[in-house]
């Protein structure tokens, strides 16, 4: 009887050790698992905010080819330097009116 008990003793302890490796094995599994997701919703996150950067980026490369196209057209520029630096051609002579007042 001491054998047979002994040998129920030993199947016990292994079943034990067993499931103890599984159990330890399983935490470290769910524990890499979260970081994976984490990392995943993380990485979505950035994926928004840099489509958000590349539209606002299409938006002013848009803008900066419109102003080129204008920058290009000397009728533009001579209009644009007449009015916001008050040049002028030589014969011509510059007057600053008051604005309304409303």
């Amino acid at each position: 009887m001491s054998s047979r008990r002994r040998k129920f003793t030993l199947k016990k302890g292994l079943i034990n050790i067993v499931a103890l490796f599984f159990v330890v094995a399983s935490v470290l599994l769910l524990n890499e698992a979260v970081k994976e997701m984490m990392k995943s919703s993380q990485t979505k996150k950035d994926l928004v905010l840099i489509e958000q950067e590349i539209k606002e980026l299409e938006k002013d490369n848009e803008d900066l080819e419109g102003l080129k196209a204008k920058l290009s057209d000397s009728n533009y520029v001579q209009n644009y330097a007449r009015g916001k630096h008050l040049m002028s051609k030589s014969e011509e002579q510059v007057f600053i009116l008051p604005k309304p007042k409303e």
